[in-house]
């Protein structure tokens, strides 16, 4: 027994040394895991909302609902039981007056939370036309084609809506909230945030759900009569010095 002895000092402090250098490489690539589950999880809430979509739409002859401001979930609530984990993407956590930045920010207005999606606002059976919006631009229905590059919702910040012109210019920084309403806007800006590393998660209106690029926003179409060939698309001869410098390394479409 005379000859059995603890560590050293400095075994100790050799073996904590060791341990803080596996936490620091480790760390980082269990961040990514744990950043990437949320993306999953993300897109299964959109996965749950197709669902909901196509049953709305299935009974009201694939029309979708007239123009429903903000709360547009109110209309759907008979479809998906107010459940309010589907509202919110698992990258959001808190309000932006709460200290969260625009991409990983809950909705809000006043005291009243919207969760973290937001519709496509050029879905709607609407009639409005203010702002220069125009009625042949709305879809209405699912009564089309090419639906797998439509959106209905995604993530977003700011509002609880949004629509989109090809025009619309992006973000000059991560967060960046539009300029106006209607054909003077930019509500690009609206979808255009940096939540899942360069990338948003989509809804399709043949109710996929696909992981969209921030520069592949401006090839979706988001109204009847979108230019998805448009000036901030490589077809439109969209330049990478063009782009706001934070989405300058991000993938050209």
């Amino acid at each position: 027994m005379k000859n059995k002895r603890g560590f050293t000092l400095i075994e100790l402090l050799v073996v904590i040394a060791i341990i803080a250098l596996l936490m620091a490489i480790l760390m980082p690539a269990l961040q990514r895991v744990k950043k990437q589950t949320k993306t999953v999880l993300c897109r299964a809430n959109l996965k749950q909302w197709g669902l909901v979509w196509s049953m709305y739409t299935e009974e009201n002859n694939g029309k979708f609902p007239d123009y429903f401001g903000l709360d547009w979930k109110r209309k759907l609530v008979d479809y998906y039981s107010n459940s309010e984990k589907l509202l919110y993407c698992p990258m959001t956590t808190r309000t932006q007056s709460e200290g969260a930045p625009a991409r990983y920010a809950i909705i809000e207005n006043g005291s009243n939370r919207y969760g973290s999606y937001v519709i496509n606002e050029w879905v709607y059976d609407s009639d409005d036309t203010g702002s220069g919006r125009s009625l042949e631009d709305y879809w209405r229905t699912i009564n089309h084609k090419g639906l797998n590059n439509v959106p209905v919702m995604a993530d977003g910040a700011w509002r609880a809506d949004g629509q989109p012109y090809p025009k619309d210019s992006p973000p000059l920084y991560d967060g960046e909230p539009r300029t106006g309403v209607g054909t003077s806007g930019d509500e690009m800006r609206v979808f255009c945030i940096n939540r899942h590393d360069g990338a948003i998660n989509v809804l399709l209106m043949d109710w996929t759900v696909r992981k969209i690029g921030l520069k592949e926003l401006w090839t979706l179409k988001w109204h009847r009569n979108f230019d998805t060939a448009g000036p901030w698309t490589i077809a439109g001869n969209a330049q990478p010095s063009d782009w706001p410098q934070w989405m300058r390394n991000f993938k050209d479409y």
